[in-house]
Parts: structure tokens; C-alpha cells; sequence
């Protein structure tokens, strides 16, 4: 793997949003050595990790096969915030906060489903279009300077590509289209978009994020731990494209 010290320090520490791309056969360096301990047990430092990674970083939210008709949606739990991933009535996939913009109430407690028209607050039924504007609120007619168009729901930005939904909570995110410009078109011929889910299984890990993607990222433990696979794919022959 690529040096873990090096490239942490680099990434998180000087605050730097960074996206390198590596070949196997780059990764393995001389001297690398794994994180200190602390990188997975410091509470402090996975809070630096969700602020300056999760809160700023494109993330996969799921597949376009979850919300195939108007109305569907998911509700996606995020590094602390919830959020509503939906199709609009015009067939757009939309993701807004899951905050009524009165009193900021969870509009939607189901981890999924499908709206109506319009999705209404349980707690004083001001109530949005599906993209998001707010088209009721109750005895607010009389109230001085009150407009609708200025209380829609809070979007988060969001980008399909190949089938797949991706997310940024960050205000102003570097452009999806520049973080994927290397692997773009890497999948253009696998029909990514019209595969369907058979069976979603959900694992509870309890272990730091970094575990998970080291392993995830390498198959030098393959032949040991998977021999099927090692018997068909040699474990020295993938690409680790994003990091």
C-alpha cells in the first residue's frame, strides 16, 4: 500500500483536498509502515477525519434502482446528518436535508418509501413539492413579510454517475466531474445504470473506517483468506484507481 504516515499527514493535517491515483505495482514503497494506533482509536482524530474527509469528500449513496418511480425514497444516515434521497414527479433524483425548515423536525422517520405528491412535516404540516419548495404552511397567509419561495428545503448536492448516486454535504465541493475526470469513462461498458439489487445484506463492523478500506484496497491477503478468488484472479493484479 501507498505510505499510510505520508499520505495521512498530507491529506488530513494541512487541511489539503487531495485525490491521487496509483497502480498496484506503485503502492508497494520501501519503508511503508502502518498508521500509529491512535489513528484508530482517537476520538479526537475521527472527528478531524468527518470534518475534513466526510463532510467535504463525494460518497456513494446508493444505486438509482433504489427510487425507480416518482415519489420512492430512501433515507440515508451521513456522518451526523439525515438526509432524503428521492424521484421527483419529473423523474430527477433529488436529495434534500431531512429538516422542515419551520422548526427543524425529521420529516420522515421510514428508512424508505414513496411520497404522494409532496412530503409534509408531522409536526405542524408545512408541507414540499418534490423538489423541494415549500408550497404549504398553515395559518402563515397572514404573517408580514412571509414568503414561500424563500423556505424550501435544503438540497444536497448530488451527482448520478453510472448508475450510482453520489452526495457532498461541503457548501461549495470540488466538482464531481474533475474528482472522477481519471475513471470517467473506465465503466462505460459494464451497464452499471440498469443493474438491480438482488439482496442488500448490512454489516455492523465494529472497527475504524481505515480498517476496512486498507483491506478492501489490497489482495495480499487473498490467497490465504480467499482461496476460491486466488484461484481465478491472481492477487497481485487489480488497480487501486481512487484514493
Amino acid at each position: 500500500m501507498w505510505s499510510p504516515r505520508s499520505f495521512y499527514s498530507n491529506f488530513i493535517f494541512k487541511g489539503e483536498i487531495m485525490v491521487t491515483y496509483y497502480k498496484t505495482e506503485q503502492t508497494f514503497l520501501s519503508g511503508s509502515k502502518t498508521l500509529r494506533r491512535e489513528y484508530y482509536l482517537s476520538p479526537e482524530i475521527f472527528t478531524t477525519e468527518q470534518e475534513r474527509i466526510f463532510t467535504k469528500q463525494w460518497f456513494c449513496a446508493g444505486h438509482v434502482s433504489r427510487v425507480p418511480e416518482a415519489g420512492d425514497y430512501f433515507i440515508l444516515d451521513a456522518h451526523g446528518e439525515s438526509v432524503i434521497i428521492l424521484r421527483d414527479q419529473k423523474g430527477e433524483i433529488r436529495a434534500f436535508y431531512n429538516v422542515c425548515r419551520h422548526r427543524g423536525t425529521h420529516m420522515c422517520e421510514e428508512s424508505e418509501g414513496r411520497f404522494s405528491k409532496s412530503i409534509q412535516c408531522p409536526y405542524h404540516a408545512w408541507t414540499y413539492s418534490l423538489d423541494g419548495r415549500l408550497i404549504g404552511a398553515p395559518l402563515m397567509k397572514g404573517v408580514s413579510d412571509f414568503n414561500k419561495d424563500e423556505f424550501p428545503l435544503h438540497a444536497v448536492y448530488l451527482q448520478v454517475w453510472e448508475g450510482f448516486i453520489f452526495l457532498n454535504l461541503a457548501g461549495s465541493p470540488e466538482p464531481f466531474q474533475e474528482v472522477f475526470a481519471p475513471i470517467a469513462s473506465k465503466f462505460n461498458g459494464w451497464n452499471l445504470p440498469i443493474l438491480k439489487s438482488e439482496r442488500r445484506i448490512t454489516y455492523n463492523v465494529k472497527a475504524n473506517w481505515k480498517f476496512i478500506f486498507q483491506n478492501y484496497n489490497e489482495c495480499y491477503h487473498c490467497p490465504p483468506v480467499h482461496p476460491q478468488l486466488a484461484r481465478i484472479s491472481s492477487s497481485d493484479s487489480g488497480e487501486n484507481d481512487l484514493i
